[in-house]
């Protein structure tokens, strides 16, 4: 439903934004309305083909570009000055942007990458990433790609070239951010339950079906190792019927890993009503 959702909307929005996109770029010299012009066609068509292919690089596409077109109308609606164009083409790409950002959206895209008999369920983003860093990822990586082009086409031609020798290394490490941000799953596997995330876990661990003593909603008062890594939403507690060990990421970086031994622990996936659903129907103890 979000993936059609979000077809729809973007194949329209060369029509709601187009007219005031004409009027705010009809003072720039041809030689920077024609690269521009150009441009912003070749993102439309990126993004397109990125919502036809439902994997987690597609997804990280377009939960950059989306928001950045919601930007760049923001900008043409004030530089009409309110226009009717402005605030319509202004809606769409923030409806544009709100579904890229859903939750259903990122659940079907990660689900994308499933091979045979396996269901994937996107991990909420930690709450810092959410609040601060993922914010400041996705404006790296815009301004990263776009700042030093647009001073080189104004003739800008030192800072231009230096803007894009820092800019470009500093937007392709931002967008591998947000892109390992969604392929933090939930897996549930004919085995049992699979969690993998590098966040977490230093490999994927699995907890095998006749380990499982319980998969629930998390109590307020519970004793469970907390894996949800400060993220917002309802938390589900996956208790085992013998301790199991798993690789945790320990440390401020989340780069060094020890063995510790959980008989409980706490995620947040983006869905929990549809994953305990789907546990449900797999034969779980839910």
């Amino acid at each position: 439903m979000a993936t059609g959702i979000m077809r729809v909307i973007w194949i329209s929005l060369p029509l709601l934004c187009g007219p005031s996109l004409a009027d705010s770029f009809n003072d720039f010299k041809l030689l920077l309305r024609t690269t521009v012009s150009i441009s912003l066609w070749t993102f439309w068509v990126l993004i397109l083909l990125s919502t036809l292919i439902a994997t987690p690089i597609s997804l990280a596409i377009i939960r950059i570009g989306a928001p950045a077109a919601a930007a760049l109308s923001l900008w043409s609606a004030l530089e009409t000055s309110g226009s009717v164009s402005g605030i319509i083409g202004l809606a769409a790409s923030v409806i544009a942007a709100c579904v890229a950002l859903s939750a259903p959206l990122g659940d079907r895209f990660s689900d994308g990458a499933s091979y045979g008999d396996e269901r994937r369920f996107l991990l909420r983003a930690p709450g810092p990433v959410l609040l601060l860093l993922g914010p400041l990822a996705w404006l790296t990586s815009v301004a990263g790609l776009t700042v030093g082009p647009i001073l080189l086409l104004n003739k800008n031609f030192l800072f231009g070239s230096l803007i894009s020798l820092c800019g470009f290394p500093l937007a392709a490490l931002a967008s591998n951010a947000i892109y390992q941000l969604g392929k933090r799953w939930l897996v549930l596997v004919p085995a049992g339950i699979l969690l993998h995330d590098h966040l977490s876990v230093g490999d994927p661990t699995l907890i095998p079906r006749n380990q499982l003593a319980n998969f629930s909603p998390a109590k307020v008062e519970t004793n469970a190792l907390d894996l949800s890594q400060n993220s917002f939403g309802l938390s589900l507690e996956i208790q085992c019927l013998t301790p199991l060990s798993m690789m945790l990421r320990t440390g401020t970086r989340k780069t060094t890993n020890e063995t510790s031994i959980v008989e409980s622990f706490l995620i947040n996936p983006v869905r929990p009503n549809v994953l305990l659903a789907e546990a449900q129907k797999r034969g779980l103890r839910v």
